[in-house]
């Protein structure tokens, strides 16, 4: 009996193992059961776009700027003036740069910022020609135009990694794209020309090509669009961006300042966001003469992304005969709401 006793109590334990290994099976599955599925594998066929998809909601990704701004008047009108003042007051750490084709933002700058060489950084686009027949070269200044635009891009990248310590770059300013435009069109017409030996916009404007047939318009407005996709770029990485233009004679009329027209490839139009007419008036009495007193005003002429400010207008700047000037910049460009 109690051999058998002892078999019993083996038998007895041999099942307790068994049920309990059962038992911690069935605890596994059903846990198994209840966690949370592994994210499925990406089976996309276009896995960078798919990364940037995720990186649309990314809460740490750089939020572009919506600021990519034309400023046009005739000379003198303040345009450099509003842009560099907007940016000391909505920015007051951070840096413009002004890439200055008519030396506005650099007179600006010494004139009423002379202790900003910190804050205000300008940049000459022009190199010299290394003969004697004309004063810029132009292919070569093209070339400087395109670096200055891509060290300003690669700086806007070096500023969105952890840990970069300089002062950040947050609006850029082309002065003058007419004379940038002006650029490009020599530059067709000496590249164009390569065959006929010209080496100058001196020597093509006397060969054939110019004087009957016509040019490759495709060339310039290609070597324009060079410099609005860098600034698009710009404009991806957080950097607010002004482009600066004077006008000329509208002779078709179409524009509607006053007899004058945009003096910049007509493109632009459409690829700035906003567009600002800055022109100045004079006050006239009852008498219906001059009071001597001028009042500038900027019209938001193009308005994408702030529709209450379309046709609006300020007065940002009024001098008169014997009177200090009165500077009131504009408060749209101060406060960041274009």
């Amino acid at each position: 009996m109690a051999g058998f006793g002892a078999m019993k109590k083996k038998e007895d334990e041999i099942a307790e193992a068994i049920f309990q290994a059962e038992a911690a099976e069935v605890d596994k599955q059903v846990a198994e059961a209840e966690a949370p599925a592994p994210a499925p594998v990406s089976k996309s066929n276009f896995p960078n776009l798919e990364a940037e998809f995720k990186e649309q909601t990314n809460p740490n990704r750089i939020r572009p700027s919506k600021v990519f701004c034309g400023v046009v008047g005739h000379e003198g009108t303040g345009k450099s003036g509003i842009v560099i003042d907007g940016h000391m007051h909505k920015y007051p750490e951070g840096m413009l740069w002004a890439m200055d084709f008519d030396n506005g933002a650099m007179a600006c700058k010494e004139a009423h910022y002379p202790g900003s060489d910190e804050r205000v950084r300008v940049w000459s686009p022009w190199v010299m020609q290394s003969n004697d027949r004309t004063s810029y070269d132009y292919p070569e200044t093209h070339n400087r135009v395109m670096d200055l635009l891509r060290y300003a891009v690669e700086y806007a990248q070096k500023q969105s990694k952890a840990g970069f310590e300089g002062k950040k770059l947050n609006t850029f300013l082309v002065t003058s794209v007419d004379q940038f435009d002006q650029v490009c069109m020599n530059n067709m017409k000496i590249y164009d020309l390569e065959d006929n030996n010209v080496k100058d916009a001196i020597g093509a404007a006397k060969v054939e090509v110019n004087q009957g047939i016509g040019w490759n318009w495709n060339i310039r407005s290609t070597r324009f669009k060079q410099m609005t996709a860098l600034c698009q770029k710009l404009n991806a990485l957080g950097v607010d961006v002004y482009w600066e233009t004077h006008l000329k004679e509208d002779k078709d009329g179409k524009v509607g300042f006053d007899g004058w027209k945009f003096a910049w490839e007509k493109s632009a139009n459409n690829d700035l966001f906003q567009i600002i007419w800055c022109h100045a008036r004079k006050v006239r009495g009852d008498d219906g003469k001059e009071t001597g007193e001028i009042r500038h005003t900027a019209e938001f002429f193009k308005e994408k992304t702030n529709s209450d400010l379309k046709g609006q207008e300020r007065l940002y700047f009024v001098t008169k005969k014997g009177e200090p000037a009165q500077w009131h910049g504009l408060s749209e460009l101060r406060e960041g709401v274009l």
